[in-house]
């Protein structure tokens, strides 16, 4: 029987070769990047054919990446064109496609007929192809040429601590739309305003980053923005002091120039003037190509001991170029779920990649818009009776992502209210916000300690007095 076979080259001359192969049927072909998922579904092909020649901007890594998890008995075989063992970013990029399942990778400048042919009948396994993701690992290339050349690997290893700087907290997710943002900024806040003051009588100096160049939340829930010092103007000041091959240059007051301009970017939240935010630009695709993970690296190095505590919003991708090196960066990463069965099914399919990558050990959940399930039948807003949920949180506990926090699903005028004031709901003193805020300080407290958690614990309890055996204390 023939294997199906979709064609997503943008070459001609490769697309007019396969099409001639014996055992296979070419199904259809796409010459854009925008269109293979939605081939993809439609041909319901066995082999996809992929190469660097397609048109448009979008990510091919993170493409493939979707199409494998989605599509698991795909065989994907991928032109990637010439990629030298020395060019780090297009490596890991490759050795995430490895720890994805896509082994049939080619990364050669040279394409013949026996070539293909080879690469259509003899199938690569992980062992062939486990060279790739070396880099990936605890001595990897991103260290080696990233931080070593800008001469930081030494206080790297003594200032971290379990792979991550003791003061770098991550919070992210692997879809848009969990509540990443919402749930970054409000644990900031809590730490900023109630966190345990420090020998000096302060309270902790917290610093939040919006590292996601396509979205801008964090800046929208407190209120900050700047168009002419964010994300972008350090992302490029960074690149005029970096060399293309990752060496930081030998003018020292260029460097320091740099670094204040870094630290000057950082605005005072208009509340609390110890919490700093540096917010978001939206890059194009063509800028986001030039920002390097090693710029990251650099940025994190150059405040550390700036801030008692920084808390990262970091891009919903994994494969991002902004993720990877912050994860590493990170003493924990705290994951946002919601009750959406295939978000949790695919966070639970990235746990495998997170592991891969040396991470996982410091992977916590979070679960955003709980659903209160409780009452006798859930109601609507017009107190119309539906039906009790299925899937809950007690379902998340035991399929494995122990929950740091459940935090509650916020009425909808209750958000955009806040929203529009610039106010974090940590900062409520609502009744109807309680819940929500316990649970996000549950989760700042892990950070920092809090002065205002027994507060929290009282209220709770006095709002609703047999909260305990509802469970408002679950750990």
């Amino acid at each position: 029987m023939e294997k199906k076979v979709l064609l997503a080259t943008g070459q001609q001359v490769i697309d007019d070769v396969v099409s001639k192969f014996e055992g296979y049927e070419v199904v259809g072909s796409t010459n854009y990047r925008s269109e293979i998922e939605e081939a993809c579904k439609y041909y319901s092909p066995d082999i996809i054919l992929v190469s660097e020649g397609l048109s448009g901007h979008e990510i091919l890594i993170e493409i493939l990446i979707r199409i494998k998890q989605n599509q698991p008995n795909v065989r994907i075989i991928y032109l990637a064109g010439n990629v030298e063992m020395r060019d780090t970013d297009k490596i890991i990029n490759l050795g995430m496609l490895v720890l994805a399942g896509i082994y049939d990778i080619h990364h050669e400048k040279s394409i013949s007929v026996p070539l293909l042919t080879n690469l259509f009948s003899n199938p690569k396994t992980h062992e062939q192809m486990s060279y790739l993701t070396k880099h990936l690992k605890n001595n990897s290339k991103v260290d080696k040429e990233g931080v070593v050349k800008l001469e930081v690997e030494e206080t790297f290893e003594e200032d971290t601590e379990e792979q991550g700087y003791k003061n770098v907290f991550v919070v992210s997710s692997i879809k848009p739309g969990t509540g990443k943002s919402f749930i970054s900024s409000n644990v900031a806040t809590v730490i900023a305003k109630f966190g345990k003051k420090k020998p000096n009588g302060e309270r902790p100096k917290v610093a939040i980053i919006e590292a996601d160049l396509q979205n801008l939340s964090v800046g929208t829930l407190l209120q900050i923005e700047d168009d002419k010092q964010n994300l972008k103007s350090v992302m490029d000041k960074i690149s005029t002091i970096i060399t293309k091959d990752g060496d930081l240059i030998s003018d020292v007051n260029k460097v320091a120039e740099v670094d204040e301009y870094i630290k000057s970017c950082f605005k005072p939240y208009y509340q609390l003037k110890n919490l700093e935010a540096l917010v978001g630009s939206q890059f194009t695709m063509e800028e986001i190509e030039d920002v390097k993970p090693l710029y990251y690296v650099y940025l994190i190095e150059s405040i550390l001991k700036e801030f008692d505590v920084i808390i990262i919003d970091s891009n919903s991708s994994l494969y991002h170029t902004t993720t990877y090196p912050l994860l590493r960066l990170a003493k924990t990463c705290y994951y946002v779920l919601n009750l959406d069965f295939n978000n949790v099914r695919n966070n639970a399919r990235y746990k495998e990649t997170l592991k891969g990558i040396g991470i996982l050990n410091k992977v916590k959940y979070i679960l955003n818009e709980d659903i209160d399930n409780n009452d006798s039948e859930a109601q609507d807003t017009n107190g119309v009776s539906l039906e009790k949920l299925i899937y809950t949180a007690d379902h998340l506990d035991e399929s494995d992502f122990k929950l740091e926090a459940r935090v509650p699903e916020i009425p909808k005028t209750v958000f955009l209210n806040r929203l529009y004031e610039g106010t974090p709901i940590v900062l409520d003193t609502k009744p109807y916000t309680l819940k929500s805020r316990y649970e996000i300080a549950k989760v700042a407290n892990q950070i920092w300690e809090l002065d205002n958690i027994p507060d929290l614990e009282k209220e709770l309890e006095k709002l609703n007095p047999n909260s305990k055996k509802k469970g408002w204390f679950r750990k």
